[in-house]
């Protein structure tokens, strides 16, 4: 009996010892259905469509706050911001934002690289309307200032030590400011005769680098963010023209993700993926034509692209890997593992 007694104290002594490991985390993507006024959460491992969380009119971009436990959405038909706590998957809380004009409704919504603050870029219908951007802090979840960007917002994009904002302005250029005061701090001219069509800006998170695309005049604008200053223009090359738009970096700052838009018939609906140290196109992801939706996971393996179908594609090694069928118009998506 004393035998078996010391046995099982043994037993109990080596699993008290033992290590605890956690469930193995899940992948979820959170993407804007922006006709239903929905998120769809999707579990990529069983390929399906598991929860439709309501939101408001017309929601477009998303972003997450840093632990990303709550999605921040902007709906385009109003003005207000939903944000959805990811625990329970239900709509916590609806900002509306501060807007006294008539005709202005949110627009682009980003956040900045630690997830601690988000921008909100007005949106008009009128293009001569001056605009402003509004700033929520996600631990406090307020609208806690804003400041006046100039007209035609079409982007916004945080430089990756967090010191500034670029905001593309269609018809102008890319208006920097500074992310404590708001001033603003200069103007990058847009390419010359193309400052019209002037569409995304991406700063990169891991070097003082920062692209604009222009849309059908098949060029990405390489500027330092260090001196705020054009460095060089890249022409897309043949088989990579369209109309290029939004852009994002992926997170260890490698690649630069462009939509492309086909204009004719030898154009292809999809994303250029851009080897951001060399500044080279790499490649383009057959993907369909994407409004807003793309993300990349954590460990910049897969990005995760919206068109008609939800796709993911090997960032090891650029090739398509699986797609889910959503007939319905995405908007932008977010990647949580939990």
């Amino acid at each position: 009996m004393k035998q078996f007694l010391s046995i099982l104290a043994l037993l109990v002594f080596t699993l008290v010892l033992l290590p605890v490991h956690s469930a193995a985390q899940k992948t979820y993507v959170y993407a804007a259905l922006t006709d239903e006024g929905n998120i769809a959460k999707i579990d990529p491992a069983i390929n399906k469509l598991i929860q439709r969380i309501q939101v408001g009119r017309e929601p477009v971009s998303v972003a997450l706050n840093a632990d990303k436990s709550r999605l921040y959405v902007s709906n385009t038909g109003d003005i207000t911001v939903s944000i959805v706590d990811l625990k329970d998957d239900r709509v916590s809380q609806v900002l509306r934002l501060p807007v006294n004009r008539r005709g202005i409704y949110s627009g682009v919504l980003i956040k900045n690289w630690e997830g601690t603050r988000i921008f909100v870029a007005e949106r008009s219908e009128t293009p001569d309307t001056d605009l402003r951007v509004y700033v929520i802090d996600t631990q406090k979840e307020l609208v806690i200032g804003q400041f006046d960007a100039g007209k035609n917002i079409t982007a916004l994009s945080v430089t990756g030590d967090g010191t500034k904002i670029y905001v593309a302005n269609a018809g102008t250029g890319i208006t920097v400011y500074d992310s404590q005061t708001y001033q603003l701090i200069t103007t990058i001219p847009a390419v010359d005769g193309f400052a019209g069509t002037l569409m995304g800006v991406a700063c990169s998170p891991t070097a003082s680098l920062a692209y604009a695309s222009y849309g059908p005049a098949n060029k990405l604008q390489i500027m330092s963010t260090e001196s705020d200053k054009q460095t060089s223009v890249l022409d897309m090359p043949k088989y990579h023209t369209g109309s290029q738009k939004d852009i994002t970096f992926s997170p260890d700052g490698r690649y630069a993700f462009v939509i492309n838009h086909k204009n004719v018939l030898k154009d292809i609906d999809g994303i250029n993926v851009i080897d951001a140290a060399k500044n080279e196109v790499l490649k383009i992801f057959n993907s369909g034509e994407v409004m807003k939706g793309l993300a990349v996971t954590d460990d910049n393996k897969i990005a995760y692209i919206a068109s008609k179908d939800l796709k993911w594609y090997s960032l090891v090694t650029l090739e398509h890997i699986r797609s889910i069928s959503l007939r319905t118009t995405l908007g932008g998506i977010a990647v949580v593992n939990r």
